[in-house]
Order: structure tokens, then sequence, then C-alpha cells
């Protein structure tokens, strides 16, 4: 009779200490699995890049409307991802309506508004999204707007220009939330002094000579250069890029597996990104309409290596026949087997330990409005101007831009794709082949 309530004690104490123990790993190593379509509960990769960086406490204060009780719990649950992912960040939630005292220091009259302080540095974001919210921190948090030129008056794509299918304009809006002070500047004669980064986006006519000598003066005293280059390119740019150890190939890669994507095949997707580059790589290649290869070359004073191949299906169309008469056939002795680089990263020796750093891609038709919503090549865009600009870049992938069209886009990796050919195609097969060929063999045997 003594034995029983002591046995059931120590059962009890048992047991408790066993939740007890789960809760505290739970609590010191949450995990959480999100399973909406759009990832609303997940930050992504490149926010929580951000977030590990920080080296100082940074506060977000959301405002958000009493008689909105979905636009409250629309912020509460991004703020929360927020905070659980950095102990550096303190969130904090108000309505509006009764704070006015916060509301009159932070200068905050409107709804569903979010203000980022970091000691006296402090930023204010109207459109409470994810991308906004992690470039305001990154501008509190001490890493200042580059100022950045885009340059006009060779043919290039304009970034003022966010609907024609070959403007540049959602570019530009993707690369300023992510830090990048653009300008346009209306020939390269006469950079602005405190140009960080210069950005030549599909010339189709040459540069004068002045504009060659200044962009490659910029560069070697330690400014940044991204050149987006269709082939066939002016000489003048070719020059100006050949003497940063990166030589153009001027002819056309062609990607076979391109047209099950619904492409011609001249569309060439970079199947691999150097890793010591870009260490957190996305999952979603980039895809390049109408690109030429790269060649390295010798160059004074520059350390050049490759940023993206293609993949081992792709050919060079050296003579760019393809664009003449839709021909792709490949020619053994005469075209080029891949894979073949489109995109790689000079460093310039600058002087005094500087140096400047210069990205070419092989393409411009990637940024334009038709095609950066494409797959990967957002990502690559701003990847590939952080790389020019910054030597610890932020190269993760960024938060994906919600759609507002009927259908959603959907993008699988190469074992996503396979996984679902097995389960949705090869498996059921298979068990369809085994139930037919056990009745067969049953009803022989009967």
């Amino acid at each position: 009779m003594r034995r029983g309530p002591l046995l059931l004690a120590v059962q009890t104490a048992l047991v408790a200490g066993i939740l007890a123990c789960v809760v505290l790993i739970a609590h010191r190593h949450p995990w959480r699995l999100d399973l909406t379509p759009e990832k609303r509960f997940t930050l992504a990769p490149h926010t929580r890049e951000v977030l590990a960086r920080l080296r100082d406490d940074v506060t977000v204060t959301g405002f958000y409307s009493g008689q909105d009780p979905a636009m409250r719990q629309d912020l509460a649950d991004l703020l929360a991802l927020y905070e659980d992912a950095s102990p550096r960040v303190h969130a904090r939630l108000l309505d509006l309506d009764r704070s006015p005292g916060a509301a009159e220091r932070l200068r905050v009259h409107t709804y569903n508004v979010v203000v980022v302080e970091v000691g006296e540095r402090r930023e204010r974001v109207d459109l409470t999204t994810e991308e906004r919210i992690t470039s305001a921190i990154l501008r509190v948090a001490g890493t200042p707007p580059v100022p950045t030129y885009v340059v006009r008056g060779h043919g290039e794509c304009d970034p003022r220009d966010d609907e024609g299918r070959g403007g540049s304009g959602q570019g530009a809006e993707a690369l300023a939330a992510d830090g990048f002070d653009l300008r346009v500047v209306e020939g390269a004669a006469a950079l602005p002094d405190d140009a960080g980064l210069v950005i030549v986006a599909g010339p189709t006519r040459d540069l004068a000579p002045s504009e060659v000598a200044a962009i490659d003066a910029h560069v070697r005293r330690g400014g940044s250069l991204l050149a987006l280059v269709d082939p066939p390119t002016p000489p003048s740019v070719a020059r100006l890029l050949r003497g940063f150890g990166v030589e153009l190939g001027n002819d056309v890669v062609v990607d076979e597996q391109g047209r099950l994507l619904g492409t011609d095949g001249l569309a060439a997707r970079i199947a691999f990104l150097n890793q010591s580059l870009v260490p957190q790589a996305p999952e979603v290649n980039a895809i390049l309409p109408i690109a030429q290869s790269l060649r390295l070359v010798e160059g004074e004073g520059v350390r050049a290596e490759y940023l993206g191949v293609t993949a081992e299906s792709t050919w060079a169309d050296v003579d760019r026949r393809s664009l003449g008469n839709g021909e792709t056939h490949f020619r053994p002795d005469v075209d080029r087997r891949g894979p073949l680089p489109v995109a790689a990263l000079a460093r310039v020796d600058a002087g005094q330990g500087r140096e400047g750093r210069v990205v070419v891609v092989g393409d411009a038709d990637f940024g334009t409005n038709l095609h950066l919503g494409v797959l990967g090549n957002r990502d690559f865009l701003l990847v590939a101007a952080e790389l020019a600009t910054r030597a610890d870049a932020y190269t993760a992938a960024r938060p994906p831009v919600r759609s507002t069209s009927t259908f959603s886009s959907l993008a699988l990796t190469a074992r996503e794709a396979r996984l679902v050919l097995w389960l949705a195609a090869i498996v059921p097969a298979l068990v369809c082949a085994g139930v037919a060929a056990a009745t067969v063999r049953r009803r022989r045997f009967a």
C-alpha cells in the first residue's frame, strides 16, 4: 500500500522532468515548418544574412489600426519573425490611436507604418514588406547607400522606364531597395566624384574615347563598374573590358535544354555560380536571353575569376548565325562546347591597398522589365551589383516578389523536379504494373 503512492510520485516526477526538458530544448532550438505557398512565416536567406551581421541593437516599431485586426495580425507575424531570428532586434507593436506620444516622437500619422531605429538613426517604412524592412535595417545599421550612376546615351536600357519591355525600371527599383542610390548620367565623360558604382547596361553604340578613359580612371581609383553587355558589343566597350582582364566572346550561347522551358534555345541558364564568391547561392538559376561567353586574359594589376558558368549541354555559336537564320546546329570543328563562362569578376589594383571592382555579364536583357522576374534573374542582378561594390557582399536569395497575377509561377530545382517525376509518374506506374502482374498471376493459378 505504501509503495503505490511512492511509485506514482516518482513516475509523475519523471514525466514532468521529461516535459520540462522538451520545453527547454524547444525554447533554445525553435523549429518551424512553413507550409504556406508563399512562405509567409519564413524569412528569406538575405534577411537572415543581414540580421546575422548586426552589431547594434535595432528597435522596430509598428503602428496598426485597432479597427483592422487583419492588419495587426499580419504586422505582428512579420515583426515576430525578425525578433525570433536575431537577439539584436527588438520589435514592438502599437495602436496608432492609443499611442499619440510615440506616434508624435516618431512622426507617424498613418496606419501600417514601421519605424526602424538604431541609436539616433531612424528610417521610416511605409510599405511594410520584408524587403523594405530589411533594407531599412541595412541603412540604419551602418551600411550607407551606394551612390550609383547609370550611364545613358549609347542605346542602354532606361532605368526610368518601369513599364516598357526593354526598360530597366524594375531592376532599378530592386537595386534601390537593396541600398543603391541610383541616378542617371547622360554620357560617362564626366563622372561625379562621389560615384561608387557605375552601371553600363546594354550599350549598342560606341563610347567616346573620353568616356572610356573616365570609366577606366574611375575603376583604377578604386571605383566599381557593372557592365551588362549583349552580343555584338561595341568595340570601344569590348576594349575597355579587355583592359580589366575580361575578353568578350562576341558569340551566342545556345542552350538546347532551354527548349524545355519554352524558349527557342538561345536563353542560357547559369548552372553554376562561383562558390568562393557566392557561398549562399540562390536555389533558382538565372536565365540569360541571348548571352555571349567570356574569357579571362592577362591584365596589368588585374586579378579576375569567373562568376557564372552555363551547363555542359550548352555551346557557343561563334559567328552568331542563330541570330540570323535561326539555325542552331552544332558544328564540331567551328563552335565551342560548354560549359561556358558568362559572368566574371575582376579586381583591379588601385594602389594604397585599395582595389577597383568590375563585374561583367555577357547579357543585358535579363535585367529588363520583361525578364527580371524570370526565375533567379532578379537575385542574380543584385548579387552582381553587390560583388561589384562590396568586399563582404550580401549574396543570399532575396525575399520573393509577391505576384499580383491570377496565376503563380512555379520554379523547381533539379532535385525537386526528379522527386516530382518519381512521385507523380514513375512510382504510380510501378505500383499499377505490380498490381496488374499480381492479378494476372492470381487468375492464372486460380
